[in-house]
């Protein structure tokens, strides 16, 4: 696999196959300390069925049958860049700034973003980066080249790879990344996260079998609110914004929901 580029693999994409020589996913619903060589954090499985997964790295204990927050915050706010890049160039340079220790390569699978001129913004994937001390000046490498030259009075920013710092929804004001295909116990440990597809996550009591109660939107806790209770003039304290999709089959009251994730990735 190339440097950077994330994987994407559908698992049995074409073909007719039957019962007995159905696919086992058992690599799917493990978690471990150590990360599996053949993944990279934000590689993506599509299954057959329609569920989609990305691998991830926990930052504190996920909870199975709830959306995990998205935790990190940005690895380089906006600051100037310490030298100007050409046309065609991969990389970019920072001059010193309030971020983190930065391990080589940590910001693989993030993205970056600068604002040349009107209308001509670069927004690139992050491939990797130089080693960083503690608000030191750093180079990051781009999985494609510069259409537009920058100078060392513009400006831009990096973010990390959402994927590698996830942990259990507790927080009204972070995104809902997906639904853990396992529980995770503790920090630092490398998982499955499912995004799409048909799943079950923990509803309220509002998502009923009535129509008001069709559409979802993630509570703080990362379970489910009926989108006419969420965004009801007098919104709930623990609801949220972000649609997560439709009930299936079934309701609260019912066998279920079976519920479609539809955005989280």
């Amino acid at each position: 696999m190339a440097r950077g580029i994330a994987k994407v693999k559908y698992e049995r994409q074409s073909g007719n196959v039957s019962v007995v020589d159905q696919p086992n996913w058992e690599f799917i619903y493990t978690t471990s300390t150590v990360k599996d060589p053949d993944w990279n954090i934000g590689d993506r499985v599509v299954l057959p069925d329609g569920r989609e997964f990305r691998y991830a790295k926990s930052a504190g204990v996920c909870a199975s049958g709830q959306s995990v927050d998205f935790v990190h915050t940005g690895a380089i706010p906006y600051t100037l860049f310490s030298a100007a890049a050409a046309i065609g160039d991969t990389s970019v340079s920072f001059v010193a700034s309030t971020h983190t220790a930065l391990a080589k390569d940590e910001l693989k699978g993030g993205f970056f973003i600068s604002w040349p001129a009107a209308d001509y913004d670069q927004f690139r994937g992050i491939i990797g980066n130089d080693a960083s001390a503690t608000d030191a000046a750093i180079t990051i490498y781009l999985d494609g080249p510069l259409t537009v030259a920058l100078t060392a009075a513009m400006a831009g920013e990096a973010y990390q790879n959402p994927y590698s710092s996830v942990q259990e929804s507790s927080n009204l004001t972070l995104g809902k990344g997906g639904v853990p295909a396992v529980y995770v116990s503790a920090a630092s440990m490398y998982f499955w996260l499912q995004t799409k597809g048909p799943v079950f996550i923990a509803p309220q009591s509002t998502m009923t079998a009535s129509k008001e109660a069709v559409g979802a939107n993630f509570r703080h806790d990362g379970s489910l609110e009926a989108v006419a209770t969420a965004l009801a003039v007098t919104v709930a304290i623990n609801d949220t914004t972000q649609y997560a999709g439709y009930r299936m089959i079934g309701s609260y009251t019912g066998n279920g929901p079976l519920f479609m994730l539809l955005g989280c990735g």
